[in-house]
């Protein structure tokens, strides 16, 4: 199976080569979470908190992105060979994925400049062609006179970003900003009429003046303690426990006490925006054709320690169930794919199921109606366009021609083909009107749990005993 250069494709490799090397994740700040205070004090402030990929293309955001990624993935022996800075990566704009060298007219560096600083171009400096780690990954220059202090991978990951995923949507916009920015301003409305005079900010995680900011603006109001809700549908250690929660405590200093609320993935409210898709796509179909709905997500490293994955069965396995109830008598088959470390080249034991292997089996098993719907992602990113078509979609060979066809941010990017007598939907993230409301609601209700002192949802429950092949 051909593994194609996502947002993160080489690091999904490198991942999996050190799974064995990594050491385990400390699991303090996941116990501390489990055990907090929950009780509010004095005055309560809302902070809300993202990932913040931006609209248009900025290095920095994938460069702390991706090291945090690699910081938390590999042990220290491993890191300066992995992280070396060796110069200036180079990839040409135009051809990306080359993996043999070629004479290029232009090559843009991680900020897009296609000259050095002193205005020289690229292209005609003195440079060197460093070949693919293996036969389906590109090659790329390096201008090694100038050592620019950031990791080689993580530029050519970057320059990747820029040329093959901005570059190629209408006016060179990521929709993740766009569609966040509405979920902002719906829960805000929701904490005034029920909560007056609680105030709410929100920040950006890869953008960490943003939360000082936001810390600050709360305490400047009096805000005695913080409730903080990360718009995940489930906290790890990487995203989280280990990173952005220990952020937030240092922008707050113990001047206000810090509540981290429950993740929304806990909540049938949130959980409702996935099985108002799954009723809108299935539900209309004739009844008596066969249909395969794939619940698509994104993936998890094999980190040692990280609670992750037992955290994500209480969201994981009530989705299931609660779509399977809307869909019964509609001649559905349901079940989970992952777009990244799955297939045999990420999972060699075969521990999960591909999402390009779920669409060769429906197939060959003859569906007239295969669905897919990303439960992991509540707004469009680079991710959910390019990602997940490359790889789910690969049987198909699927592949843009020219411009990504997304141009209004407030309905879902769907993509429908045909493969035989097969209809293929690819059906996006609950998005616009018709589906954010509920998003909304599961992050407030997140909120709202701590603000109002109620017992918290169910967020650990046991392991199901998996059963042997897809159906």
């Amino acid at each position: 199976m051909k593994k194609t250069f996502l947002l993160i494709g080489l690091l999904v490799v490198l991942l999996s080569i050190s799974t064995a090397l990594s050491t385990k994740q400390d699991d303090t700040n996941y116990r501390k979470y489990l055990h907090q205070d929950r009780k509010i004090e004095g005055k309560a402030g809302v902070l809300l908190t993202a990932l913040g990929q931006p609209e248009h293309y900025e290095f920095d955001f994938f460069n702390r992105y991706l090291t945090q990624i690699f910081n938390a993935a590999f042990p220290p022996a491993l890191k300066p060979i992995i992280l070396a800075d060796r110069g200036v990566v180079l990839l040409d704009p135009d051809n990306a994925t080359a993996t043999v060298r070629f004479m290029p007219q232009r090559l843009v560096d991680c900020f897009g400049n296609d000259k050095n600083q002193d205005g020289q171009d690229y292209a005609r400096l003195d440079l060197r062609w460093v070949e693919p780690r293996d036969k389906d990954s590109p090659g790329h220059y390096l201008w090694p006179e100038h050592k620019n202090g950031y990791s080689d991978i993580v530029e050519k990951v970057a320059i990747k970003i820029l040329c093959n995923y901005y570059g190629k949507m209408p006016d060179k916009k990521i929709p993740y900003m766009h569609q966040h920015r509405m979920i902002f301003k719906e829960i805000e409305m929701m904490l005034a009429q029920e909560f007056p005079g609680v105030p709410m900010r929100w920040a950006l995680a890869m953008y960490p003046e943003t939360i000082e900011q936001a810390v600050d603006e709360l305490i400047h109001e009096q805000v005695k303690t913080i409730v903080v809700v990360d718009f995940f549908h489930v906290y790890s250690a990487l995203e989280e426990f280990n990173s952005l929660f220990p952020e937030i405590r240092d922008a707050v200093a113990e001047r206000a006490k810090i509540v981290f609320a429950p993740f929304a993935g806990a909540y049938p409210s949130y959980r409702k925006a996935y099985v108002k898709m799954a009723e809108d796509e299935i539900l209309k179909l004739p009844k008596e054709k066969s249909k395969l709905l794939i619940l698509t997500r994104h993936g998890f490293p094999d980190i040692p320690g990280d609670p992750y994955p037992e955290l994500a069965r209480v969201y994981y396995y009530n989705l299931k169930r609660e779509i399977e109830a809307t869909l019964a008598g509609s001649n559905t088959h349901v079940l989970f794919a992952d777009t990244d470390f799955a297939g045999e080249d990420m999972d060699p034991k075969e521990k999960r199921l591909a999402t390009f292997e779920a669409l060769e089996m429906g197939l060959e098993d003859g569906y007239d109606y295969i669905v897919f719907i990303l439960v992991d992602f509540m707004s469009e990113n680079t991710d959910s366009i390019f990602a997940h078509p490359t790889e789910s979609l690969e049987p198909l060979h699927f592949e843009y021609t020219g411009e990504v066809p997304y141009y209004d941010f407030n309905k879902p990017f769907r993509l429908e083909l045909r493969h035989g007598t097969t209809t293929i939907i690819s059906a996006g993230c609950p998005v616009g009107d018709r589906y954010r409301p509920f998003i909304s609601r599961g992050f407030f209700d997140a909120a709202a749990t701590v603000l109002r002192g109620e017992p918290w949802p169910e967020i650990l429950i046991p392991e199901e005993k998996k059963k042997k092949g897809m159906f």
